[in-house]
């Protein structure tokens, strides 16, 4: 799997990978190399989630301290 796969690109094949699943007619061994792929991919996309859910928070903060040193520069004119 490669790191510069995008998060849309990682949820569209582990869509294909659920929907071959599905299928009753794929082996066994095809069956097992599909699920392990799809737990990488599931993982893959849980960490950037995170990692997003974590800048978003951090801009939040960021913005937070702005508009409170904003405000108390504003009650000091």
């Amino acid at each position: 799997m490669s790191n510069e796969q995008s998060f849309e690109n990682m949820m569209e094949e582990l869509e294909n990978i659920v929907k071959k699943l599905d299928n009753e007619t794929v082996s066994l061994e095809e069956a097992l190399d599909l699920y392990q792929r799809g737990m990488k991919l599931s993982a893959s996309c849980d960490e950037t989630l995170k990692n997003a859910e974590k800048k978003v928070n951090e801009l939040m903060k960021s913005n937070d301290g702005e508009q409170a040193e904003t405000s108390a520069e504003n009650e000091n004119e």
